[in-house]
């Protein structure tokens, strides 16, 4: 039922089953040659078809169902979860901050009192990127007054060398 001609039939049975060539095929069913690969060319086309069509219902079987989505309205507003999500957030924070209070930040603090600071940012103006006080406290010296007779030894030493090379 797939191939209305007898020509057709014969043709895909002499090239599918008995392994013919055109030639032998043109002899047998008394085509031109042209015509039996336009004959050929249709019956591979529509074999294409069927098994698309075979191919295309299997996946439509083997595809769930679309299920019809009812929208319902939520039980809660809107505002009603903002003020949840509000309290929630309110929650958080205040126990970061408790935990903020125990501990000792007394290593981040700024010097400095704020007329000092007052001052300075008026001097500065709005446009200053750094802006610093003068400090009390001296740098640390003690590293330098450490530091400061092993370098004097080594200079000594130096600068004797020289004098000898230079004597």
């Amino acid at each position: 039922t797939l191939f209305r001609s007898p020509a057709q039939s014969a043709l895909l049975v002499g090239v599918g089953l008995q392994h013919k060539t055109m030639d032998q095929l043109e002899k047998e069913i008394e085509l031109p040659v042209s015509q039996l690969m336009g004959l050929f060319n249709k019956i591979v086309r529509k074999v294409v078809q069927l098994f698309n069509r075979i191919l295309e219902k299997s996946v439509e079987e083997q595809m769930v169902a679309t299920k019809e989505v009812v929208m319902e309205p939520t039980l809660r507003s809107l505002n009603d979860d903002l003020e949840e999500a509000a309290k929630e957030f309110q929650d958080k924070h205040t126990q970061e901050m408790e935990k903020l209070k125990g501990m000792d930040l007394s290593q981040y603090i700024i010097r400095g009192e704020d007329e000092e600071w007052n001052d300075v940012l008026k001097k500065a103006g709005q446009n200053a990127s750094v802006v610093s006080l003068k400090s009390d406290k001296k740098r640390k010296l003690d590293r330098v007054e450490k530091d400061g007779p092993k370098h004097q030894k080594k200079f000594k030493k130096n600068k004797e060398k020289k004098q000898k090379i230079g004597r």
